[in-house]
């Protein structure tokens, strides 16, 4: 099998993979310690603890829970304390309590699973076998917002009443963490139910681009040979992810990374760059179409094509105004059009209608298609604009 000139490791692109390190969620994994760590002092007479995690999608909620029940699961271990984190996620692996209490029972303890109990009989024969086996475990309920628009059986308080099934007395199931987008489940829920939730709500702010380009910095020396990877790719992929319509989620980030290197293998190259995001990103966030191009006047399109041969030329996510002035003036002397004097209007318009991205007053560039096949489709269009020229 022919060895990728630029991946060593796809896999670590997954939204599935955890690394060692969290970039940016020391501060959540930190208080998750605070609520649970202490429990191992005294684990033998600790009481249910429950806390909730809160978070837009892709904002590292599910590997934060799963990072941290792995460090209790170790401390846990060199102690000589036998603890097992549990994490369930309600969209995979159920949507009612039959299903999500059987999928815990064959996690917990295999050897005694079976479909003929009803969803109380197993939660109560999975505390007898935790008591028997001196064995305890702290449990992660992901999509928990995702259950109750599916369901509407109580599961917060099946999970949350389990210390009374020992009549008050200390449970083996030390600890549960509710993972959700927000708290608009919580009106699904009885008083009583919110209450037993408690206030340990943790929560998970959207990254932002320089977050981003932080996570992104470790997952290519994980997953691409070393210098592969243009750092005008990673500060592409940052920005647009950090705005909308992605608002922050790491998810579609890794996605465009990946696919991005995909693309420069499948075309021969052995660097992945700017554009092959910026081509990935178009085809999944069009916001340029070919309308859009042709409502420009003819000053507007010859700036553009100014601008995206020196994004090419550079290849830089953005340019300054000088770049985009020398560029434009490159092209109509190409074409041998006259050039106008000014061409920080046509550029201010471009950038109000979304064609152009400001990243500041001296960072330009696009976003929504490749550069290069924005570049073909508008030669195609100042040839024409030069014929029109001198037919007048």
């Amino acid at each position: 099998m022919m060895k990728s000139p630029i991946f060593v490791d796809r896999d670590k692109l997954s939204p599935r993979y955890i690394p060692s390190i969290l970039p940016h969620r020391k501060n959540q994994i930190d208080f998750l310690l605070t609520l649970y760590r202490d429990a191992l002092e005294h684990i033998e007479r600790v009481f249910l603890r429950v806390s909730q995690i809160v978070g837009d999608v892709g904002t590292g909620k599910t590997c934060t829970a799963i990072r941290f029940g792995e460090r209790l699961e170790e401390e846990a271990s060199y102690r000589k304390i036998n603890l097992q984190h549990v994490y369930l996620n309600c969209k995979i692996e159920g949507t009612s309590r039959f299903v999500l209490y059987g999928n815990m029972m064959r996690k917990v303890a295999p050897e005694i699973s079976t479909r003929s109990l009803s969803p109380e009989e197993m939660l109560q024969q999975l505390v007898k076998y935790l008591r028997d086996e001196e064995k305890y475990i702290l449990i992660s309920i992901d999509e928990i917002d995702y259950f109750y628009i599916r369901s509407k059986e109580h599961l917060v308080y099946d999970l949350t009443r389990l210390p009374e099934l020992y009549l008050g007395q200390p449970s083996p199931v030390i600890g549960e963490i509710f993972i959700s987008r927000d708290l608009s489940f919580h009106n699904q829920l009885d008083p009583s139910e919110i209450s037993t939730l408690g206030r340990g709500i943790i929560e998970f702010p959207r990254y932002t681009a320089q977050q981003i380009r932080d996570i992104l910095d470790q997952r290519v020396q994980e997953a691409f040979k070393a210098g592969v990877v243009d750092e005008g790719v990673l500060e592409f992929i940052s920005d647009v992810t950090a705005r909308p319509p992605v608002n922050g989620d790491i998810r579609v980030a890794l996605d465009l990374l990946l696919y991005s290197g995909i693309l420069a293998e499948n075309q021969g190259y052995d660097r992945v760059l700017p554009d092959h995001a910026r081509k990935v990103y178009g085809q999944t966030h069009p916001t340029i179409t070919t309308q859009d191009i042709l409502d420009l006047d003819d000053t507007e399109k010859l700036v553009l094509l100014g601008l995206v041969r020196t994004l090419q030329s550079q290849r830089t996510p953005y340019v300054g105004l000088s770049d985009i002035r020398e560029g434009y003036h490159v092209v109509c002397e190409e074409y041998k059009i006259k050039p106008v004097k000014e061409i920080e209007e046509s550029v201010q318009d471009l950038c109000d209608r979304g064609i152009v991205d400001m990243k500041s007053l001296t960072e330009f560039g696009i976003s929504g298609v490749s550069a290069k096949d924005l570049e073909s489709f508008l030669n195609g269009i100042t040839l024409r604009l030069k014929r029109g020229l001198s037919e007048t």
